[in-house]
């Protein structure tokens, strides 16, 4: 099952793909939004739509905000006429925009636009509940934005639940350490039962015979590998937090967890643990999780050992790494490459960090599969100076 806070991923090339769009936006406001919000939500998905169809390669992602905040739409294209946009102004930043982009601005509690000359322009909208805020808490040592879509064809065309997973939890300050927190992604097999990889022309090619089981990303076990990490923060560095989580996996009695046996499906899942002050990450990964520490005009690779979470008994490799206020991580599961370097040169330092995952993901994607893009802000010269 593709969970509500991943972004449901729809080409716009059809006056019936507005028609879907509006639809799936309906779905994801029921149980979030009140009825006027709900309704602002549709204009605005219209509106989004209308100018997406226009443009080459349009396409409009809708999710809820994992916060429950509100309903977040996203857009892009790939449209190689896109001018420089217009200097801001007193009057209006963003003006220029035209009808259907002013539509939507009007409707939204929350708008971005990113537009790369030659390349193409992307935008975030959100429409939120009354009186809620997605700004992060005060005392949260990063800002977070991720987006997460499904391999097209959804789940007939891999075989199986949704693998793809992604949290992040921020802890108040404890004792003398100071705030922290703690980043997990999860990246399964592609295809129940083969294997993938991708090929020398950047596409994916599947191969062998069907030997493994396919990973699951049930909620059920979503919820556990949750409440593993989530009981280390503040606490284990990140390579005991891996090792945490393939014991679990094995169904040990003593973490009094559950020792459903099912869990074993995710054994063939990649995975990255990160935890982070305001001062310095540490990182673990097993497998296909890329990431960097991205500094102005310069990046540090977070590297990892090949391993999955079930298989490899040796103990994950760790990397430490000091960053500071303005610095990003970005993390990423297979099927993208190259996004640190994409990250400087698209010039994303000071763009909303869901926005920048999704121009990541628009200009760093090498062939379809499930793909999950976080980008982490360091804000801690934010952080009030009675909690830090």
């Amino acid at each position: 099952m593709f969970p509500d806070h991943g972004h449901r991923r729809i080409a716009v090339a059809s006056p019936d793909d507005i028609a879907t769009a509006r639809r799936i936006a309906a779905e994801r406001a029921e149980g979030v939004l009140a009825d006027e919000e709900a309704d602002r939500l549709d204009r605005l998905v219209a509106a989004l739509a209308e100018h997406a169809l226009g443009r080459p390669d349009g396409t409009l992602l809708i999710a809820r905000m994992r916060s429950g905040a509100g309903v977040e739409c996203l857009a892009y294209d790939r449209d190689p006429d896109t001018p420089e946009p217009p200097a801001p102004s007193e009057d209006d930043a963003l003006a220029g925009l035209g009808i259907a982009l002013e539509t939507v601005r009007a409707q939204a509690d929350r708008f971005h636009v990113h537009v790369t000359p030659g390349i193409g322009s992307a935008l975030l909208a959100r429409v939120l509940r009354p009186g809620a805020d997605d700004a992060p808490p005060a005392d949260a040592m990063v800002q977070t934005g991720a987006v997460m879509v499904e391999r097209g064809g959804g789940e007939a065309a891999r075989g199986g639940p949704f693998i793809d997973h992604w949290y992040v939890s921020c802890a108040p300050a404890r004792g003398g350490d100071g705030p922290c927190g703690i980043a997990l992604m999860i990246d399964g097999d592609t295809v129940a039962g083969g294997n993938a990889a991708a090929d020398a022309e950047g596409g994916c090619d599947i191969y062998g015979p069907p030997r493994y089981p396919p990973t699951v990303m049930t909620p059920g076990v979503i919820r556990q590998v949750e409440t593993v990490v989530a009981a280390t923060v503040p606490g284990l560095p990140a390579p005991m937090v891996v090792n945490a989580i393939r014991r679990d996996l094995k169904g040990r009695p003593e973490l009094g967890l559950s020792e459903d046996k099912t869990l074993a499906q995710i054994g063939r899942a990649a995975v990255a643990v990160l935890r982070f002050d305001g001062r310095a990450v540490d990182y673990t990964a097993l497998g296909t999780v890329a990431g960097a520490v991205v500094r102005p005009q310069e990046l540090t690779a977070l590297g990892g050992r090949w391993a999955l979470i079930g298989f490899n008994p040796l103990a994950p490799a760790a990397v430490h790494l000091l960053w500071g206020p303005g610095d990003h991580v970005v993390l990423y599961t297979g099927g993208c490459a190259r996004l640190p370097a994409l990250f400087i040169r698209r010039d994303l330092r000071m763009v909303e960090p869901t926005l920048a995952a999704l121009v990541l993901l628009r200009d760093g994607a090498v062939c379809d599969d499930d793909h999950t893009v976080l980008v982490l802000r360091n804000r801690a010269d934010r952080v009030p100076a009675s909690a830090a």
